[in-house]
């Protein structure tokens, strides 16, 4: 009983599997399983966790329009009972609530579709039917998860990073490096995506790869050419599980018979060829001996062995 001898009605319960879900601290948590296992629920409920925070902003996103409608119907379930006062806006796709905070509603069909959120910044994303987007378009959402103003989970998160950073021996006065598609360098539409990760709440310095298609190509086959035990410089674990389903699949690019087909899943053939050209090598050389079969006058004693190059 509340004080004003009014019941308060229980909106949602959770599933112990939800409960997991949402007790993650990570800056970003998968929720995987069948159809109709709670994880659009939890994904809608989440999003409510800072709503008293007045410049609070979250975003729900689906690969297109018509597929949030169920997400919307499972709002209007849960957010009105929950905050009687709270607003959706049908043609902004927004609910609004009391302390002024917003959850969006938004889509991606295509991946230029990206560019609708820039310059945006959300505290909260959530992302259903993950497997429908590509790493791209996922990744630029993950380069608009940022703070819109103190006292959101994003800024407490950033701030347990930084002082991890500061305190801990190995990480204290390292600048945290990485390679990346010189793409996210382009300035042409504002600030871009490398100047945003060197800020908070990322604070990595990212630097453009060698984007040398074919010579980054040959580097990827010099790495896999075997030794003379059979033994590549190149492995690849059981877990890189997208490796071993992509990389065995590329193809050569029928108009440019010398490149992959840009066309396919190539990020992570892209992301080995960036790291692989940051210490090109030379293609290893291989010797081996030419036997004849019959050698009645025994020349093969005094034949100098041939130099071949394999790759």
């Amino acid at each position: 009983m509340a004080a004003g001898r009014h019941k308060r009605s229980i909106v949602w319960k959770p599933q112990p599997k939800q409960v997991a879900f949402m007790r993650r601290c990570e800056d970003e948590a998968l929720y995987g399983g069948a159809a109709d296992s709670g994880k659009s629920d939890a994904l809608v409920i989440e999003a409510l966790r800072q709503v008293d925070v007045p410049h609070y902003r979250g975003l729900i996103v689906r690969k297109t329009y018509p597929q949030l409608s169920e997400l919307i119907d499972k709002t209007m379930q849960y957010y009105r009972p929950a905050f009687p006062k709270a607003r959706y806006n049908a043609s902004s796709h927004v609910w609004t609530f009391p302390s002024g905070a917003k959850i969006y509603f938004g889509s991606m069909f295509r991946t230029q579709d990206k560019y609708n959120y820039q310059g945006k910044a959300f505290d909260f994303i959530g992302v259903d039917e993950l497997t429908h987007f590509t790493w791209e378009e996922y990744s630029y959402l993950m380069s608009r998860n940022r703070p819109t103003g103190p006292g959101t989970v994003v800024y407490m998160q950033a701030r347990r990073i930084r002082e991890a950073e500061q305190n801990d021996p190995m990480l204290k006065g390292r600048v945290i490096q990485g390679v990346a598609d010189p793409a996210i360098f382009n300035e042409s539409q504002g600030e871009s995506i490398a100047q945003m990760q060197e800020k908070y709440p990322y604070f990595v310095t990212w630097r453009p790869g060698d984007h040398t298609r074919i010579a980054g190509k040959m580097q990827l086959h010099y790495r896999l050419a075997f030794d003379a035990e059979g033994r590549p410089m190149f492995q690849v674990f059981d877990t890189c599980r997208h490796f071993i389903r992509t990389i065995p699949n590329l193809v050569y690019d029928e108009s440019n018979v010398e490149d992959i087909d840009t066309t396919q899943e190539d990020h992570i053939y892209d992301e080995c060829r960036y790291v692989l050209m940051e210490n090109p090598i030379s293609p290893r050389q291989v010797r081996k001996e030419v036997v004849l079969r019959d050698d009645p006058l025994d020349m093969d004693a005094h034949r100098s062995p041939i130099r071949v190059t394999r790759v």
